[in-house]
């Protein structure tokens, strides 16, 4: 990479500000249920049990969409998880 006499510095107080705001936690929180809401959608018929995580912590805000609990195959569970990211972007 060529160093056109450019340099980013990241401003890390204000990045971890940011994500500890309740804004931040509103996109967090709905990006994470549009997932677990497709990723339901995406699943085998009588499936798709899944389980949403959204937790503040100090330092930011996570949110997780936990696995199928419907179906024992642990690839269909993955393959439903993917269909669920691919249907939670906006």
């Amino acid at each position: 990479m060529a160093n056109d006499g450019f340099r980013f510095v990241p401003n890390r107080r204000a990045i971890a500000g940011m994500l500890t705001t309740p804004g931040t936690r509103r996109v967090i929180e709905g990006r994470t249920r549009a997932v677990e809401a497709a990723a339901t959608r995406a699943a085998e018929p009588d499936a798709g049990q899944f389980r949403t995580d959204v937790t503040e912590e100090p330092s930011r805000v996570r949110g997780a969409v936990i696995g199928d609990y419907a179906t024992s195959d642990p690839e269909e569970s993955r393959r439903a998880l993917l269909r669920g990211l691919d249907g939670g972007r906006a």
